[in-house]
């Protein structure tokens, strides 16, 4: 037994863990409560305002923990995405057509941005025009490096039906 603990004879398969950045998720929907809170009657209803804020920003901080607990994990062979939402998923680079990347002006600020796999069968999580479906990997960090991997695993027949 070494110092470090101990040695398996198998290296484990390498894989890149990725999670969503939720910082602009909080941004967005700060922005959202301020603009409605423009609308409501705050001077006479501080009490129910305070109330509205902590309801909303509870709610935001909910929904920005389940999307900080998706992840994404990039291996050799496949990508595993799971959500707390939904059931896992495996898509396999031999699956995947097409991929592209989706970045708002908010997205680049923040230097992250939705990754699109269009996929050749199966059901994807997002439904396209046309028919067809991809899975989104949302709000990564670092899309366009995420894309080169991705592309460099592919092969070099990925685009063909």
């Amino acid at each position: 037994m070494s110092p470090a603990g101990s040695i398996d004879e198998t290296p484990p398969e390498s894989r890149l863990i990725l999670r969503p950045k939720v910082n602009k998720t909080l941004v967005k929907g700060a922005v959202a409560i301020g603009i409605f809170s423009i609308f409501l009657n705050v001077a006479t209803e501080f009490v129910n305002y305070l109330i509205f804020l902590a309801l909303a920003f509870g709610c935001l901080g909910v929904y920005m923990w389940i999307k900080h607990n998706a992840t994404f994990a990039l291996g050799e062979d496949n990508i595993q995405i799971k959500r707390k939402t939904g059931k896992s998923r495996t898509i396999n680079y031999t699956d995947i057509y097409d991929i592209s990347v989706s970045q708002g002006m908010l997205a680049k600020r923040f230097g992250c941005g939705s990754v699109y796999l269009i996929l050749k069968t199966g059901r994807g999580s997002v439904k396209m025009m046309g028919g067809g479906s991809a899975e989104r990997l949302d709000d990564i960090p670092n899309p366009n490096y995420i894309v080169d991997l991705i592309s460099s695993r592919l092969g070099p027949f990925s685009g063909q039906p």
